[in-house]
Order: C-alpha cells, then sequence, then structure tokens
C-alpha cells in the first residue's frame, strides 16, 4: 500500500483533504429533493453518495434551488452518505448561511440534519457540528422541532 499512501500525501500536497477510505475523491453524490405538506414550507434533501469536495458544490446548489421555490426549512437526509469529508461540512456551513443569512447566532433553526450514517454521525460529533445542528431520527420529529 506504499503506492496508495504516496498517493494520498501528494494529494494532500496539493491542497485537498477529502477522500474516501480508498483515498479517491468522489464524483458522485445523488440528491433527491421533495416537498413535505403542511404549515411550514419544508423540503427534504435524500443525499446518497460522498459529499466531499466534488459534490460539495452540488449540495450548495440544490439547497439554493430549494431556498429560491420557496423552501424556508431544509432537512437534509443523510441516511445513505457513505462519506462525509471537510468539504462536505462547509457545504452543511454554506446551507445554514443561505436558510439564514441574517442570524448572527450560531445555531441553526432552520436546517435539520436526518438519520446521519454511522459515518456521516461520527463527523457530526467530531467536529462538534451537533451542538450547532439538530439531529433527528424521524421527518416527523424534525418537523415538529421546526
Amino acid at each position: 500500500m506504499t503506492v496508495d499512501f504516496l498517493s494520498r500525501q501528494n494529494r494532500w500536497q496539493q491542497g485537498s483533504d477529502d477522500y474516501n477510505e480508498d483515498g479517491l475523491m468522489s464524483e458522485n453524490l445523488q440528491i433527491g429533493v421533495s416537498r413535505e405538506d403542511g404549515d411550514k414550507a419544508v423540503a427534504v434533501m435524500r443525499l446518497k453518495g460522498s459529499l466531499d469536495a466534488n459534490t460539495q458544490g452540488e449540495l450548495e446548489s440544490k439547497a439554493r434551488e430549494a431556498v429560491d421555490s420557496g423552501a424556508e426549512y431544509l432537512l437534509l437526509d443523510m441516511s445513505a452518505v457513505d462519506y462525509l469529508g471537510s468539504a462536505g461540512m462547509r457545504a452543511v456551513h454554506a446551507i445554514t448561511n443561505i436558510l439564514s443569512p441574517d442570524d448572527p447566532s450560531m445555531r441553526s433553526a432552520r436546517l435539520k440534519i436526518l438519520n446521519p450514517s454511522p459515518a456521516a454521525a461520527k463527523v457530526f460529533k467530531t467536529l462538534g457540528f451537533d451542538s450547532f445542528i439538530d439531529i433527528h431520527d424521524s421527518i416527523d420529529e424534525a418537523i415538529a422541532a421546526l
């Protein structure tokens, strides 16, 4: 595995830090967007794949489209996210800014995380994002918390 280590080291030296467990960046993230009926304008974004430097822009773009289409709240279903890199976390932070650009508080009231995969949950907890963004086990629980 010397080649793999050197490959990762070279990539790191080039300034990127978002690699999956095989040392490869993902080019694939599927994003399904749906609306929840109710009193509040809620969009649910179901993510499948890797959220890293190659896919963060796509997530941010879809989130902006949802907000521009009237969504006031976003729920990110991360149950099928198999890799969450630092660029993915930057995308999550960017979405909080899209939803509440003038809110100086650290806590996001308009973004909720649903069912994070074990890999995603570990990143949220390790980086302390679980202190700023609510994580829920069910969509009903998340909507009730809005």
